[in-house]
């Protein structure tokens, strides 16, 4: 059975003799695992340290394991990462060589080109790191490591006032990693359910804390969000005839609160409630809501609606909130439905890179869309519901749902857009109307080649267009004809049962 990775988190109860041990216990784990990283970046053996590592730090064996894990985690997650941070500063030089290249005022020009010396310093320094084989890692965050720099700008009446915060940050965590091969799942930190359903931890002390004792002892803990999947997972550990365990890992971590404790555990699929061929429901993800249209087995259109989801100018416990109740409400439909959900297969980050020509309100208004987010409550609302999310192409939605489905149904563009997005999954084929085919100057070798190379010169036509408008002075808010050479007339398709037009006689989009 397939099982999906959870992590919940709860706060400890204070406590000094607690807070002492799980402060002393980092300071030492924060310790080995920079020292850690900077050995297994210069070469060094993973065997060969750890029999150094555990006299010299006094931690066990199994404390190690947790050190690597983590270290080993963090050097791949950086390597991957630097992969579509290089892609995407050339995506944005690119987008700021343009945009520059449009600018005539010379403050404005003075501005880009600084703005574009720097993504290229940065890209230079990217790649110099990537071909040289560096992996770079602040522990305690590069922008408080800065703050040293500018003491009075960041609130510090001395260097010594910022080391003390500099150090607490760096020694703020650990990690205990589970094993399917441990008791339990973890024999570092063993967990169990007591009598009125609150949880007790366990906790293994390192060697050099031997004057602490060998176990600190959390106990009477109450998990806001995911108690009982916790409390599923020590019953299925502590089940008899056990051969392998389900694993179990914890990472504390302290803020200016106090100390928290992050629990991972895996949560077992639940039974299907969605059905594939009756049909779907699109998800156009927006700035400011979530466009929802249901299919039927033919990919015509049964229903759409928005869900708001503006996330712009919220916090980020505000904007969990406001993804939270837009996803619920999707995930509610879906159920009641029994039809799967399908997104666009999106590329953030690149789209992120498209900023450098938008207007700053606009530019803000996408960099708070936290689409990640959006995705990654949408799946998780989807498992425990048993609602399949599958991914599809995004290329072109939003012009194919605008030109061809928008007047077609009523629908807006966005509704449109999520429209196609599930018809494409069911493997319809988006074919140009009958109007467009004589705007579009496609020569006999390309007449051959893929539908989408007809819809990139649609798009290429309504952006020309949409430009000429802001040129001419028009509002940009007003309809954007495809064709700058003809002004369109509006196109309107009687709604029909089966979803096909009746006849295709309705006015051309071009005189």
């Amino acid at each position: 059975m397939n099982k999906e990775q959870r992590t919940y988190h709860c706060r400890i109860p204070t406590g000094a003799n607690a807070d002492s041990a799980l402060s002393a216990y980092a300071a030492i784990y924060g310790k080995a695992e920079r020292s850690l990283f900077a050995r297994l970046r210069s070469g060094g053996n993973l065997t060969d340290l750890k029999r150094e590592f555990l006299p010299k730090y006094g931690i066990t064996a199994r404390q190690f394991n947790s050190l690597a894990a983590e270290i080993k985690g963090k050097i791949a997650s950086i390597k991957e990462r630097r992969v579509g941070l290089i892609a995407e500063a050339e995506h944005r030089i690119a987008r700021a060589e343009d945009v520059l290249r449009t600018i005539s005022d010379p403050a404005k020009r003075h501005q880009k080109k600084r703005r574009l010396a720097t993504l290229e310093v940065r890209l230079a320094a990217l790649k110099a790191d990537k071909d040289a084989g560096i992996i770079r890692l602040c522990f305690g965050s590069k922008k408080l490591f800065r703050a040293q720099f500018a003491l009075k700008e960041n609130g510090y009446d001395s260097r010594k006032e910022w080391r003390d915060d500099w150090r607490s940050s760096r020694n703020s965590q650990f990690f205990v990693v589970g094993s399917k091969d441990e008791t339990a799942g973890c024999q570092s930190c063993i967990s169990s359910v007591q009598d009125d359903g609150s949880l007790d931890l366990k906790l293994r002390l390192p060697n050099a804390m031997a004057g602490s004792g060998k176990y600190l002892d959390l106990r009477g803990l109450t998990f806001k969000h995911g108690h009982n999947a916790i409390s599923a997972a020590i019953g299925r550990n502590l089940s008899d005839n056990k051969t392998e365990w389900q694993p179990i890992s914890y990472r504390f971590r302290k803020d200016a609160q106090g100390w928290r404790v992050f629990v991972t555990v895996a949560v077992p699929e639940v039974p299907l409630a969605s059905i594939s061929h009756i049909g779907v429901i699109g998800i156009d993800i927006n700035a400011g809501h979530l466009a929802v249209t249901e299919t039927d087995r033919y990919g015509n259109p049964v229903k759409h609606f928005p869900v708001a989801c503006v996330t712009y100018g919220k916090t980020k416990d505000q904007r969990s909130a406001v993804i939270g109740d837009a996803v619920k409400r999707v995930i509610a439909y879906a159920v009641s439905k029994q039809k799967p959900l399908v997104i666009e297969k999106l590329d953030f980050e690149k789209k992120k890179a498209e900023l450098e020509k938008e207007s700053r309100k606009h530019a803000r208004m996408l960099s708070s869309l936290a689409y990640s987010g959006i995705q990654a409550i949408l799946r998780a609302r989807a498992f425990d519901a048993g609602v399949t999310v599958h991914d599809t192409n995004p290329a072109y939605t939003s012009v194919i749902g605008k030109h061809k489905f928008s007047a077609r149904y009523g629908l807006s563009g966005h509704a449109a857009a999520a429209l196609v997005i599930g018809r494409r999954f069911s493997g319809l084929r988006e074919t140009l109307p009958v109007q467009l085919h004589g705007t579009l100057p496609l020569s006999a070798r390309n007449r051959g080649r893929h539908v989408w190379s007809k819809w990139a010169s649609v798009s290429r036509m309504a952006k020309a267009a949409h430009e000429a408008h802001g040129r001419s002075g028009t509002s940009r808010s007003s309809p954007s004809p495809v064709s700058v050479r003809a002004k369109a007339r509006p196109v309107t398709y009687p709604f029909v049962a089966g979803g096909i037009p009746a006849g295709e006689s309705s006015p051309a989009l071009f005189g």
